[in-house]
């Protein structure tokens, strides 16, 4: 039997492989990413998931606003592409202004506002990185909320790309912390019941060029001032799909059972944050 079609467990795979699935929907979402744009983020490591954050706080640490990596698809997972605090915000109705190499930029979580941030305050689990948090709001912020794009390479343009602009699904980069010199990274690392089980992310203040934990690639994107991207199998070459269906494959069943019970504990919870819904 052959899987090509997608399903709810998608998010369990590369964004590459689900590109090539029947029936998803990253043929809506334009090539090049700008400012202004929505987006989710997809981590490039072995059973990699979706940077994340909801409305619950850390119970340790900063006691702000918890950040991590989601193996399930919601609205959770969207953040907006924004420029700095130094810099003048979007404007809908002037030039495009697209995403590349070296850019320094703020992502702020959709759902709650927050500034996607970090500071020398340990990670609740792995306690030599800095905590990653979400912080403030459209109108509250500092530089701690400043990150720079650091392309690794494009597995559609290769290494030719590492100058240019960020392309939806094919982009691998990273993200360094303007302040801090320390890279957004999630390694599986698995947070208590107060974290609902999730992957932990943190900023390790160690650069490793060839950790691929601190890759990520966008996986869905929306913009309204830009084109739908137009898929075509040569976006990921054999040898890739081929590792990216072993490596989802050899996903331990431990760890799925974790991120299923996970799912269906915060399907059930309720909020008791006005105007929130649910607690992914």
């Amino acid at each position: 039997m052959i899987l090509n079609r997608s399903g709810p467990g998608d998010a369990q795979m590369s964004s590459l492989f689900q590109a090539h699935l029947r029936g998803n929907d990253f043929g809506e979402s334009p090539l090049e990413v700008a400012y202004g744009s929505k987006i989710t983020l997809k981590n490039y490591g072995y059973g990699g998931g979706l940077l994340h954050s909801h409305v619950q706080s850390f119970p340790v640490g900063s006691l702000q606003q918890q950040v991590t990596c989601y193996h399930y698809k919601d609205e959770n997972n969207n953040w907006l592409v924004t420029p700095t605090w130094q810099s003048d915000p979007v404007d809908p109705d002037g030039p495009i202004r697209f995403l590349q190499n070296g850019d320094v930029l703020r992502l702020v979580h959709v759902s709650t506002g927050r500034n996607l941030h970090s500071h020398p305050i340990a990670a609740p689990v792995t306690k030599e990185h800095h905590e990653v948090a979400g912080y403030g709001n459209e109108t509250i912020g500092d530089d701690n909320d400043h990150w720079v794009v650091e392309i690794v390479d494009d597995t559609h343009r290769g290494k030719d790309a590492k100058n240019g602009r960020v392309h939806s699904l094919t982009t691998r980069m990273r993200f360094k912390h303007k302040t801090l010199n320390c890279w957004l990274r999630a390694a599986n690392t698995v947070l208590p019941q107060w974290g609902f089980k999730q992957v932990e992310v943190t900023c390790d203040k160690e650069n490793n060029p060839k950790d691929v934990h601190t890759y990520w690639n966008v996986e869905s994107h929306w913009n309204e001032r830009r084109e739908s991207l137009s898929l075509h199998p040569s976006l990921c070459p054999l040898l890739l799909l081929t590792l990216s269906s072993y490596s989802i494959l050899t996903f331990t069943y431990s760890e799925m059972r974790a991120n299923s019970q996970s799912h269906l504990e915060m399907s059930n919870c309720t909020t008791l944050h006005s105007g929130a819904t649910s607690f992914t």
